[in-house]
């Protein structure tokens, strides 16, 4: 990596329409050239591409759901939801990860908007048209109604010269579910919307009428409980509700990348020292430009998470738009390659390893897989660092200029 020149952008969220210079550092990573944005009042990737790759997309379309109280409609309890709401609680923080993610799915407009070259997005960065929608403790017909809408969106852009395909960016902070037969399901305020459902109405966001059909892309961002084995089931209905579709007949829908707070069979936390859920927290820490409030004092990486819950959250990241079609990171897995001094990890005779033949077949799947296998060599430390902090390891968001491939650029 070469530190390579400093500049100072305009920051687009300022409410009062000026605009407020930052710092940006642009580094090389590899050969990739990236910029890095300093510190200020939005979350926002710390780290952005500055001009397309050949996974990116121009146009993105964002959904950003927290739905904290279930049986909850329109600001009022619902006597026939009555039951739901008993069922399920109320979440207090996922309101704040409702803002967060907004802010994060924002990404900074690098580029000049009357230049457009040959080559579509040429000199524009990933993102640069979009159009994003919160949604606070919505229905399944709100749902709907702003996929509708998102969707009239990309019928006008893709019109666009430089209009080629798009990236739907999903994320929701909520009661999630999975039962023995494996499906899962996500909680809405007012009913279950099991996966199978959900990716069906994911696809209502390609247009009916398309000028040019091509590969878009899903990316998941899933802070609930059993969110791994909800981000499976979204993705193996998504592979078999577009099987044999001809991508220059009718766009498809692929999945990108998947940012899930917890394995299969794990529950999302929050607690009451956070100001998030505890996925959102480290993820925002170690990833957006924005620390969260209680950062400098709590420290928390995604690598931290399975000790800061006891050992009983994981989160697994999952990235296929990388040239070998998979990539994982299971940041847990840190203290197992890395253990604290007078620390020892259960290490197997045969370290886990991935299926080949199961990952073509069920990659997210086979992914969890794997992750629980680990999750048993290390699960051992996560405990003993629980009961003795000061063993743990300093996490410095700085880190992220190191590190190749995290968080997935």
């Amino acid at each position: 990596m070469k530190l390579q020149a400093h500049w100072s952008w305009p920051d687009r969220a300022e409410s009062d329409g000026k605009t407020k210079g930052q710092p940006i550092t642009r580094i090389e990573r590899g050969e990739e050239q990236l910029w890095v944005f300093g510190d200020m009042d939005r979350h926002e990737r710390r780290v952005q591409r500055s001009v397309l790759s050949g996974c990116d997309r121009l146009f993105w379309i964002t959904i950003t759901i927290a739905c904290g109280t279930p049986g909850v409609v329109s600001g009022e309890h619902n006597k026939g939801l009555s039951s739901l709401a008993k069922r399920y609680g109320r979440l207090d923080k996922a309101r704040n990860d409702l803002d967060a993610f907004y802010q994060y799915y924002r990404p900074m407009q690098l580029g000049d908007p009357y230049v457009v070259g040959a080559t579509p997005g040429l000199g524009k960065s990933p993102g640069f048209f979009d159009c994003a929608v919160k949604l606070d403790n919505p229905t399944i017909g709100q749902l709907l109604g702003s996929i509708h809408r998102l969707r009239e969106w990309l019928e006008v852009n893709q019109h666009d010269p430089e209009y080629t395909s798009f990236q739907f960016n999903f994320c929701f902070s909520g009661h999630g579910e999975s039962d023995e037969s494996g499906r899962a399901s996500i909680v809405l305020a007012d009913e279950k919307l099991e996966a199978r459902d959900l990716a069906s109405l994911l696809l209502l966001s390609i247009p009916e009428r398309e000028v040019t059909p091509g590969r878009c892309r899903l990316d998941l961002f899933l802070d609930c409980c059993h969110s791994s084995a909800i981000a499976r089931n979204i993705h193996l209905n998504m592979v078999d509700m577009q099987q044999g579709s001809d991508p220059l007949r009718r766009s498809v829908l692929n999945v990108g990348q998947v940012y899930c707070a917890c394995l299969d069979d794990e529950e999302s936390f929050e607690l009451q020292d956070l100001q998030h859920s505890v996925f959102t927290f480290a993820f925002l820490n170690e990833c957006s430009r924005k620390q969260p409030e209680g950062a400098a004092m709590t420290n928390l990486g995604l690598r931290d998470v399975g000790w800061y819950t006891e050992g009983r959250q994981h989160p697994l990241l999952l990235d296929f738009t990388v040239p070998e079609g998979w990539a994982m990171k299971f940041p847990s897995q840190y203290y197992l390659t890395h253990p604290p001094h007078s620390m020892v990890g259960r290490r197997s005779a045969t370290p886990p390893s991935i299926d080949l033949s199961r990952l073509s077949s069920d990659p997210v799947g086979e992914s969890v897989r794997l992750a629980r296998e680990l999750k048993a060599e290390f699960i051992g430390l996560e405990q003993q660092l629980w009961e003795h902090p000061n063993l743990r390891m300093p996490f410095s968001r700085e880190e992220i200029l190191t590190n190749k491939r995290f968080p997935f650029l």
